[in-house]
C-alpha cells in the first residue's frame, strides 16, 4: 500500500511540472529561444514599422486596406493588391510589386505625395513610434524587402492569384448627360434633384487579369436597404464609349458601363444603394460592394433624391 502511494505521489509531482516555467516572455531579455527577425523581412517590417506606426486606431487597423494588424493581414493586403489612390498619370497598379520598388505604391507613398493631396505616409505617428528617428533606415528596409521578391513570413515568393473584379468609381447624371450630380459630403451619397424622372448610373470597373471590355455578367441592383439585395431584380449594364470622370479615390478613372434607372416611387426620405455584379475569368460572379464591405464604401455607392 505504501509503495502504491509512493508511486502515485511521484506521478502527481511529474504531472504538475509546467514546461513553460523556463520560457522568458520578454523579447528584450537574454532568452536564447528568442530570435530577432530580419529587419528587411515582412516579419521585421511588421514589428518595426507597420504595427507600431501604421496600425493606429482609425488608420490601418482593419478600418481600410492595407490592414496592418497582423503579419498575415499586412502581407495579404500589400503584395500584388490593387491600389485605391494613384498619381494623376495612373502610374501604379499594385501596392507592392515583387522585385520592383519603383512601381510599388507602398514605397512611393513613404517618400512622396503621389497625387499632391494625400500626403506622405505616415500622416501621424503614435508617441511610441520611432519613425522620426529611424525613417531612413526603415524606408531602405522596405525597399530591400520589395527588391528581394517581397517574400512571405516563410520565405516563399508570392504567387499572383486571380483577384476578383473591383469597382473604382460611380457617378450619376441626367439621362444622356455626363455631368455628375454632386455628392453629400457628410453621407457620401449622390444628391439627385427632386423632380428628376430618370438617371444614368455610371460604373467604372477594373481587374488584375481581365480587360474591362472582356468582363461578363454585368448586372446591377438598386435597393433601399444597405445589405438586403438577394430578392431584388437585376438590371443589365450597357457598355458605352469610355468616359473619364472622378472615381472613388478622387482621381480620374475610366467609365465604360452604365444603366438607366427610373426614379418614380423613390422616396426622398432615405438613401438608395447600388450593387454591381460582374465576372472576370474566374468561376464566380462578384458582388461589389459585398455584404462584408465597410459601411462608408457602401455609402459611396448610394444616392438620395433631395428634399
Amino acid at each position: 500500500m505504501l509503495l502504491l502511494l509512493s508511486v502515485a505521489s511521484s506521478c502527481n509531482k511529474e504531472e504538475e511540472v509546467n514546461v513553460y516555467d523556463t520560457v522568458i516572455d520578454d523579447p528584450n531579455s537574454n532568452n536564447p529561444n528568442h530570435t530577432v527577425p530580419d529587419p528587411a523581412s515582412i516579419a521585421g517590417l511588421h514589428q518595426n514599422i507597420f504595427a507600431p506606426t501604421c496600425a493606429n486606431s482609425g488608420c490601418h487597423d482593419g478600418t481600410f486596406e492595407p490592414d496592418f494588424r497582423t503579419i498575415e493581414s499586412t502581407y495579404n493586403t500589400l503584395v500584388l493588391r490593387p491600389i485605391i489612390k494613384n498619381d494623376p498619370a495612373g502610374t501604379y497598379t499594385y501596392r507592392v510589386v515583387p522585385g520592383d520598388y519603383q512601381n510599388s505604391v507602398l514605397y512611393q507613398r513613404l517618400i512622396t505625395d503621389i497625387d499632391g493631396q494625400s500626403g506622405i505616409m505616415p500622416l501621424v505617428t503614435e508617441p511610441s513610434s520611432d519613425w522620426s528617428s529611424k525613417s531612413a533606415t526603415y524606408i531602405e528596409n522596405v525597399k530591400t524587402w520589395i527588391q528581394n521578391g517581397a517574400k512571405d513570413v516563410f520565405g516563399n515568393a508570392p504567387v499572383q492569384s486571380n483577384l476578383p473584379p473591383q469597382l473604382s468609381g460611380m457617378f450619376i447624371a441626367p439621362v444622356g448627360s455626363t455631368s455628375p450630380f454632386p455628392r453629400n459630403i457628410q453621407t457620401g451619397a449622390i444628391e439627385i434633384p427632386v423632380g428628376t424622372a430618370s438617371v444614368d448610373v455610371w460604373l467604372a470597373f477594373s481587374d488584375d487579369q481581365t480587360a474591362v471590355d472582356q468582363l461578363t455578367y454585368l448586372k446591377a441592383k438598386v435597393g433601399a436597404s444597405m445589405n438586403e439585395f438577394a430578392a431584388l431584380s437585376e438590371i443589365d449594364l450597357t457598355a458605352v464609349n469610355p468616359h473619364s470622370e472622378t472615381g472613388y479615390s478622387g482621381n480620374a478613372v475610366i467609365y465604360r458601363h452604365k444603366f438607366t434607372f427610373a426614379l418614380s416611387g423613390i422616396s426622398s426620405a432615405q438613401p438608395w444603394f447600388v450593387r454591381a455584379y460582374v465576372q472576370d475569368n474566374g468561376p464566380a460572379v462578384t458582388e461589389i460592394p459585398s455584404l462584408g464591405s465597410a459601411e462608408y464604401i457602401k455609402r459611396y455607392y448610394s444616392f438620395q433624391v433631395g428634399e
